[in-house]
């Protein structure tokens, strides 16, 4: 699936995908990389765009973080269906 969307078709406002996006959908394994980014310090090799909690805002917080990643696969589950 691409992860942007093709050339002419607006993002969708309700956060779906496109016909065109979700075409091949369970044709193969789906999987999830989850970050945890309360990293001690900045590895050098470190390629992720990172910002500090100050920066975030409310809610980029150690306790908040496991219900925005809930929150975010419940998101990924009602977009892409079965």
């Amino acid at each position: 699936m691409p992860g942007v969307l093709p050339d002419g078709e607006p993002v969708p406002a309700d956060g779906s995908l496109p016909v065109s996006a979700t075409r091949e959908v369970g044709a193969r394994g789906f999987g999830v990389y989850v970050h945890v980014p309360f990293c001690a310090s900045r590895c050098g090799y470190c390629d992720f765009n990172t910002y500090t909690a100050a920066e975030l805002g409310a809610g980029a917080t150690r306790e908040g973080y496991a219900d925005t990643v809930l929150a975010e696969l419940r998101l990924a589950a009602r977009v892409l269906g079965d």
